[in-house]
């Protein structure tokens, strides 16, 4: 069972301008945080999160890799899970009861994050071949957005919207999570030929968007 971790180092600090901890005036208690963010209070999440950075960086720190820190970093993780607990403030999905609850909670974002972060770097990282320049782009550009408000999840989403067809969006989330052409063409009932033309066509125009941008 995962229980919460020992805070007795920040129980009397409170988030500085600096997304750290100031010990300018008393913390409100991590059952008061919580109640406040039951209630869909973001401000409580943030402290939350701001108290408990250092402690959630050194957890994860360890969990990355040599080759996966020169991508991203633990503050980076950070950022992701802060924003992933935000949107559970905000959408009312928080149903953490307890502190324990609430540490479970923030430990299986932070897992997941990882994951999601670890599988796409790792497709970026040592992709191939035609695909190596287009993978290089994107993992620059994912790169930029991390520690933005918006997060690399954000121009991820942006470049499956910006493809128009459902099949394609289909075809790029599965190739980010390091799936090879026949695998993913395997699984959408198409020939091997229409996949490879599609993935062509999705990753012409994605390079296209990345050079825009980067211009």
């Amino acid at each position: 069972m995962i229980g919460p971790p020992d805070t007795s180092v920040t129980e009397n600090t409170r988030p500085g301008a600096d997304g750290l901890e100031s010990s300018h005036a008393p913390a409100a208690p991590v059952l008061e945080l919580l109640r406040r963010m039951r209630l869909g209070d973001r401000e409580a999440a943030a402290a939350f999160m701001g108290r408990h950075a250092v402690l959630i960086r050194t957890r994860y720190r360890h969990k990355l890799g040599r080759a996966m820190r020169r991508l991203f970093d633990s503050q980076e993780l950070l950022s992701t899970v802060s924003r992933r607990l935000d949107l559970y403030v905000r959408s009312g999905r928080l149903e953490a009861a307890t502190e324990a609850q609430l540490w479970a909670l923030v430990f299986r974002i932070a897992d997941n994050s990882l994951a999601d972060k670890v599988r796409i770097f790792r497709r970026l990282r040592d992709t191939e071949g035609e695909d190596s320049e287009f993978a290089r782009g994107l993992a620059d550009r994912i790169k930029q957005h991390d520690r933005s408000p918006e997060g690399s999840e954000e121009e991820i989403d942006r470049l499956l919207r910006s493809l128009a067809s459902a099949t394609d969006r289909e075809i790029l989330s599965q190739w980010l999570g390091g799936s090879s052409l026949a695998e993913i063409a395997d699984s959408m009932g198409l020939s091997p030929e229409a996949a490879r033309k599609r993935w062509q066509r999705i990753r012409e125009l994605l390079k296209a968007q990345l050079q825009e941008h980067a211009a």
